[in-house]
């Protein structure tokens, strides 16, 4: 387990397709990431992804996806993801999600990056960790900057946004190694 502040981060568990299938199922959580309709996942396809991520004897998965915890007793409010994970080129993407609506703003988010950010850096080894964001979720923009993230470009059109119905661009961000040494003491 990764234990921040006011957070703990934990593998996936059977059972937790409870959790994904409301979140991901649910318009108005999945907006951000231009979902307005959810994934449409069925709760039994996310039940056999956990199951085969739970069985794979892979210590370093390609992609691993996390349940985000609150600290005080563990009711599961978001996830955290790796994908992309290369060894060879020592770097991966990131994605985060606090997806209960009442706990977002809380200082959730900031925790469950900061510490899984480090473990990302320590446990895997990596020298990069890269992310893409909609150009109009400017309050992820910000906590990602907060953490040391830079702007490394903007791909024109590069999402459908089911939101209006055409294409947006997206922003991809970075965060080196050496950077996060120097700014994880700052924060």
């Amino acid at each position: 387990m990764i234990v921040g502040k006011n957070i703990l981060i934990r593998q996936l568990e059977l059972g937790d397709e409870e959790y994904l299938y409301k979140w991901w199922n649910d318009g108005d959580i999945m907006a951000h990431a231009a979902l307005p309709f959810g994934t449409l996942q069925s709760k039994e396809s996310i039940r056999r992804n956990i199951l085969k991520e739970i069985e794979s004897s892979n210590m370093f998965l390609e992609r691993k996806r996390f349940i985000i915890c609150t600290k005080e007793d563990m009711k599961p409010i978001g996830e955290i993801n790796y994908l992309d994970w290369s060894a060879r080129n020592q770097k991966c993407e990131l994605g985060i999600k606090i997806c209960e609506t009442i706990e977002q703003g809380k200082g959730y988010g900031k925790d469950a990056l900061y510490h899984f950010i480090d473990y990302l850096f320590r446990f895997l080894n990596l020298n990069k960790i890269e992310l893409t964001t909609m150009v109009d979720n400017k309050r992820a923009q910000s906590l990602y900057k907060k953490l040391g993230f830079k702007e490394i470009g903007i791909s024109r059109q590069g999402y459908f946004d089911s939101r209006i119905g055409d294409f947006q661009d997206v922003m991809y961000m970075d965060l080196l190694k050496a950077d996060w040494l120097i700014e994880k003491n700052k924060l």
